[in-house]
């Protein structure tokens, strides 16, 4: 995905230089007569710029485009946007040097007059699309002035030498003081538009319209300017140009009057459609291509399982340098990045020769994913030579990588708990089945608390009588083991 801006970076510095001098009028030129064709944030780089000039020096100080950005509130696509609208309408001129650092110029281009602004057919048919036709004649009204009555009044105003004599000798004796080598303020004069005059064939034009009462010594400088810019902003053809310069022709002389061939071109062309003439510039137009692509790109990476905070992280990391990438997640945790992390870091995008979209999904899954405090050496070795290897180039791929990485990361933790549950399992019940067959002596009925003797019970003579003959025999046989 290709943006016209990316050679420009927050970091790259930039100087002003004034052309010209700006006079309050000049001031009100740009506010209501260049602001509805430029838009508002270009007329306020313009005038941002503008006050950074120092009146003496007429340059402004080093300053970084990080800090004109925060000045305007917009981001890198708007600023240069707003840059190249200022240089198509002559209002600034840019320069930019690339060694030993980067360094742009921008030179401020004083407006046009007035006068000049009306007079110029593109300048005023754009203001009189913008605006409508009321305010159009509200705004000619305003930088007009009524001129002095001739007729009733005389001039007497004395010239130059009416009033001052000169000694030519003096002059000539300093004639070399009067050189100078730089260049003095107010020297730079207002740039003209210049349309292309390819699209017209002039040929054809001609030679039509010769059969006609219009001789073509009538189509002086000015019509043909004012034929292009008729041809370029309503698209007017040869033949439909013709009938219009036919239309505002006298029919005696061959003169054409430019104001009617305008107003007959504007009348007819909002006649045929209600809408006004949309002046989109280059980087209006890949702007939406972008977000049209960007629209069908997101569409598409959720097609494939990705959440939107995958799709932000894979369009960041299109947008940096994994430098900045990886500043950006270091600032964003309050922390810095270390020389060995630089080292690391630049070992990796040489080795590896991954594309830098890839590289900064691998920062991201070491600092934010994995929570690590620093880019580790070993694990930013280890992932990006298993990339490079797996000819991993997009950073759709290297997310997927990520996934199967934390999946795999996540299984293996889940089988060490199942592991370790197990284990913790048996060795309970093992305990658990010992404590069971634990063996249990129990007490005799004497031993126990509360035990009550038995009572003694008599004998009968029967039962005393076979006693008696029992001990008798056992004396006996001891009598006899004598």
């Amino acid at each position: 995905m290709s943006y016209p801006w990316k050679n420009l970076s927050p970091k790259d510095g930039f100087m002003v230089r004034q052309s010209s001098l700006l006079s309050d009028i000049d001031q009100q030129i740009l506010t209501f007569l260049y602001q509805p064709l430029i838009g508002s944030t270009a007329y306020s780089l313009y005038m941002t710029l503008w006050t950074e000039t120092e009146k003496d020096t007429y340059w402004s100080e080093g300053i970084l485009h990080a800090e004109l950005l925060a000045l305007l509130n917009i981001g890198m696509p708007e600023v240069y946007q707003a840059r190249i609208r200022l240089e198509a309408i002559g209002l600034l001129k840019t320069f930019v040097q690339t060694e030993p650092e980067k360094l742009y110029v921008y030179e401020l281009q004083k407006p046009q007059s007035s006068k000049a602004f009306f007079e110029e057919d593109l300048f005023s048919l754009l203001l009189l699309e913008r605006v409508g036709e009321r305010k159009f004649k509200q705004l000619r009204n305003r930088f007009s002035v009524e001129p002095v009555d001739q007729n009733s009044f005389l001039e007497i105003t004395r010239s130059f030498l009416d009033v001052y004599h000169l000694n030519t000798n003096q002059i000539k004796q300093h004639e070399e003081l009067f050189k100078t080598s730089g260049t003095l303020i107010g020297d730079a004069s207002t740039s003209k538009i210049t349309l292309d005059s390819d699209s017209f064939d002039w040929n054809f034009f001609f030679n039509s319209l010769n059969q006609h009462y219009v001789n073509r010594s009538s189509v002086t400088a000015d019509i043909r300017e004012t034929i292009l810019t008729l041809h370029h902003m309503y698209g007017v053809d040869e033949l439909a140009m013709q009938q219009y310069i036919l239309e505002a022709s006298d029919i005696n002389t061959g003169t054409i009057d430019a104001r009617l061939l305008k107003k007959n071109v504007v009348d007819d062309f909002h006649r045929k459609t209600n809408e006004k003439v949309q002046l989109n510039d280059v980087v209006q137009q890949e702007m939406e291509e972008i977000a049209t692509t960007q629209v069908q790109h997101q569409q598409n990476l959720k097609g494939q399982g990705f959440s939107d905070y995958d799709i932000a992280i894979i369009e960041s990391s299109h947008q940096y340098s994994p430098a900045e990438f990886m500043r950006s997640i270091k600032e964003q945790k309050n922390g810095y990045i270390s020389k060995p992390e630089e080292w690391t870091l630049e070992d990796v995008v040489k080795k590896s020769r991954l594309p830098n979209a890839v590289i900064n999904i691998l920062i991201h899954y070491i600092l934010v994913i994995q929570g690590n405090v620093v880019f580790e050496k070993g694990l930013a070795y280890k992932i990006s030579n298993d990339w490079a290897q797996n000819k991993i180039t997009t950073p759709e791929a290297a997310l997927k990588k990520v996934r199967d990485m934390y999946q795999e990361n996540a299984d293996k933790y889940k089988k060490n708990q199942e592991r370790k549950q197990a284990a913790g399992s048996r060795s309970n019940n093992s305990y658990s089945r010992n404590k069971h067959t634990v063996r249990k002596e129990k007490l005799p009925e004497w031993a126990k608390e509360g035990y009550k003797a038995p009572e003694e019970t008599a004998i009968s003579p029967e039962v005393e009588k076979q006693l008696q003959e029992r001990l008798a025999r056992i004396r006996n046989m001891q009598k006899e083991g004598e």
